[in-house]
């Protein structure tokens, strides 16, 4: 609520905006985007390296590619659900 409510401080409707200009969230796209990108940062921090990445002195080791079949078929999925 800091951007939506009018009592928030990062809000354009607030009596002493954040900087005296606030901000105003179109769609809530501000906050959300935020919100995961924090999420998602915190997991691989926590989640760490994939298991098998390093050898036992810590160099990286190649993971070979995997099936370009389903890549494709993933993208064609996405971009079928974006629009």
């Amino acid at each position: 609520h800091w951007v939506w409510s009018s009592a928030g401080w990062l809000s354009a409707f607030n009596a002493a905006p954040l900087l005296g200009t606030g901000m105003i969230d179109f769609a809530g796209c501000g906050v959300v985007h935020m919100v995961g990108g924090v999420s998602a940062l915190i997991g691989a921090y926590v989640v760490g390296p994939r298991l098998g990445r390093y050898d036992s002195e810590g160099k990286l080791v190649n993971i070979p590619g995997h099936s370009a079949t389903l890549q494709a078929l993933g993208t064609f999925i996405l971009w079928v659900g974006w629009y």
